[in-house]
């Protein structure tokens, strides 16, 4: 699927009312670029309102215009739009302000309902209220204070003490990191943590655990089956490390999430299927992002703290090109430099079992996450008792 077919769904789909609606009859209708220009206008008054400075003149303003060339380039050529990075960029933060994939600030363990693109998603997010307060604690910054921003990445927890986060993230807050056989080689750097806080304006500080020891970690994939166009990514090996966070006296481990087994005789590891409604809660913000960010460049205060992305599953288990073990799924909530690490959790049925661990996408809205039921027997060698 081409970048301008992908924001044309995209942009069609706010249109209707959101992912709820998607799908429910007549053809979707066409982006109105006057209507969503002032949606992202919208957006960054309220960013400045809930921030608590002011954006770049200078830099809204080429926002804007940036946002109506490339609006006018995918309503005008649809599939066949030609849209460079810049247009991208613009676009994103288009359909992160007019409700189609959103960045929502998590505050006090849940979405901020007071955000503009909030509005086509308060009625479902909250019919999980506890289940997703229950997975916004359990996600937390993977802190490293040799780091730019003083973080590499997300982690989450799975076990009592014990949170998973992506290998590549590892090796970010490792000196001379190595794998063999789900064993690690390499040291951990000094003053390494994961904070669950780190929402917006700070958030509860009472939440921070030293990262203790490595306990195992994802196969690397065979060198040969690297990606065809993106040589620093292998479907072939699996991007996770599984992390044992040290004792606190007197301040309790996250609760450990629930994840979709792939022996679970009663969805017999297919739970992670194409059109399901999924979201991610992580760390957005680096340099290097599978989805630019513009807002980073209006307001340095979106950087680094926890935030929730709704979307979809846009192929399941066994449907990804080179994807031979059937571990790889994709999605196209938004998602940002520091996002590596983030969990991919079913908006569906409970609301809070984990799908998938975000690792990598490309600035299309391609987003790949390992599908958790393809890597159970990896999880059960690295969590005794798990």
């Amino acid at each position: 699927m081409s970048a301008g077919s992908t924001y044309e769904r995209l942009l069609s789909e706010s249109q209707g009312g959101g992912l709820e609606h998607a799908g429910g009859g007549g053809a979707p209708s066409p982006p109105d670029p006057g209507h969503l220009i002032t949606e992202l206008s919208d957006e960054v008054a309220w960013l400045e309102e809930r921030l608590g400075q002011q954006a770049d003149p200078e830099a809204l303003e080429r926002l804007k215009r940036g946002a109506a060339h490339a609006l006018r380039e995918v309503v005008d050529h649809g599939a066949d739009a030609r849209l460079g990075p810049r247009d991208m960029a613009s676009l994103e933060a288009v359909v992160h302000s007019d409700g189609s994939r959103p960045v929502l600030f998590v505050e006090d363990d849940f979405f901020d309902v007071t955000a503009p693109a909030a509005v086509d998603w308060v009625s479902r997010l909250s019919r999980i209220h506890d289940e997703l307060r229950t997975v916004c604690r359990a996600v937390g910054r993977v802190n490293d204070p040799t780091a730019l921003l003083g973080y590499q990445g997300t982690a989450w927890a799975i076990d009592d003490g014990v949170v998973v986060t992506n290998y590549h993230v590892l090796e970010a807050i490792s000196s001379h990191p190595s794998r063999i056989d789900g064993k690690f080689g390499g040291e951990l750097k000094p003053g390494v943590a994961v904070d669950f806080g780190g929402e917006v304006g700070g958030g509860p500080s009472d939440r921070v655990f030293r990262i203790n020891r490595v306990l195992g970690v994802g196969p690397a994939g065979a060198p040969e089956r690297a990606h065809p166009t993106l040589p620093s990514i292998n479907f072939d090996g699996l991007d996770l490390a599984v992390l044992e966070l040290g004792r606190v006296s007197g301040r309790p481990f996250p609760t450990p999430l629930q994840v979709a087994r792939g022996d679970d005789q009663a969805t017999r590891g297919a739970l992670a299927s194409r059109g399901r409604s999924v979201y991610l809660v992580g760390f957005p913000g680096r340099a290097g992002s599978t989805t630019p960010d513009v807002f980073a460049e209006l307001f340095a205060g979106v950087k680094g703290v926890k935030r929730l992305t709704p979307g979809v599953l846009t192929e399941g288990r066994g449907e990804v090109d080179e994807d031979e073990r059937r571990w790889i799924i994709s999605h196209d909530a938004s998602t940002l430099g520091g996002s590596s690490g983030s969990l991919v959790v079913d908006l569906e049925a409970e609301g809070r079992k984990v799908l998938g661990l975000h690792f990598a996408g490309v600035p299309d809205r391609v987003n790949w996450a390992h599908g958790l039921e393809g890597a159970t027997p990896e999880l059960d060698a690295a969590i005794p008792g798990w």
